[in-house]
């Protein structure tokens, strides 16, 4: 998927180090070059664009636990309007009081009756998973160890996520993999963010191309752009690799589609279906 990077080249993508990445702070970040290769080579262009790139393990706690606990706040949801609705309640209290409140109020009372104490136990376990993960979703400082131990119980809709990104049916993201890491030299995958574009000055892109280091003098961060962004001493700033035909392309389609797709309202289907009561087959 990667070729080793030329000398001083960069282009259409270029994959460099010490990239930003607007919620990966701590973890190491790449830059995916997705500036034309014509501008890039004429030096037309007073800016360089780029995505980040982090590895699937950052993501899948970061981006990726947030749709993952989407879906368990979703499914949780639906579980409470089923027992609302076998205790002849309308959803529509979920308006205006939360899982807990309605609980209080319209189950525990019954908790200890025969016949309605599972009903309880079951309404309440659903009312706990959907407070603790709306919590972790609101949540500007999560504990990454409290996250995983919330998404181990379900690990079939992290799957579900990981299939989805895998097949590039996940929008916003693109897997990129076996790409060699300057941490540890070991090649890994990483995901591109799609949604995260970002810019820098064509003279930091020429430095960045013969390589940037933090304790070299040779860049001031922060002075010009956000990138580089150095976290240790001893962090360099250069080219590691370029992604080859036809990823680039794939994953630039990818990003076209995302920012150029028209989306209209569904059709009725029920309406749709009259079509069809001329030859009996309308219901």
């Amino acid at each position: 998927m990667f070729d080793a990077p030329k000398k001083n080249e960069f282009t259409q993508g270029t994959v460099f180090s010490c990239a930003y990445g607007e919620n990966y702070k701590d973890g190491p970040v790449y830059g995916l070059v997705i500036t034309a290769r014509c501008d890039a080579v004429q030096e037309k262009v007073p800016v360089f664009n780029y995505f980040p790139l982090v590895p699937l393990s950052s993501w899948i706690l970061n981006e990726g636990a947030a749709l993952v606990l989407e879906r368990i706040e979703a499914d949780s949801l639906n579980t409470i309007r089923n027992y609302l609705k076998a205790a002849k309640l309308s959803d529509s209290l979920l308006k205006s009081h939360s899982p807990d409140a309605i609980y209080n109020a319209h189950f525990r009372a019954h908790e200890n009756e025969k016949g309605r104490k599972s009903q309880c136990d079951k309404f309440r376990e659903a009312a706990k998973q959907f407070s603790e993960t709306h919590a972790l979703l609101l949540g500007s400082r999560v504990d990454t160890q409290k996250l995983k131990e919330h998404l181990v119980p379900h690990q079939g809709k992290v799957d579900a996520v990981l299939k989805e990104l895998a097949g590039h049916r996940l929008a916003g993201y693109y897997l990129l993999r076996e790409l060699e890491s300057l941490e540890d030299g070991v090649s890994g995958d990483y995901v591109a963010l799609l949604r995260e574009v970002h810019h820098i000055p064509s003279s930091v892109a020429k430095q960045i191309a013969k390589g940037i280091s933090a304790e070299g003098g040779d860049f001031v961060e922060g002075a010009l752009s956000i990138c580089p962004k150095f976290r240790f001493k001893n962090d360099i700033s250069l080219p590691v690799g370029k992604l080859k035909s036809p990823w680039i392309e794939h994953l630039m389609q990818n990003f076209a589609m995302l920012f150029s797709r028209i989306g209209v309202k569904d059709n009725d289907f029920e309406d749709v279906k009259k079509s069809l009561s001329n030859i009996g087959l309308g219901g």
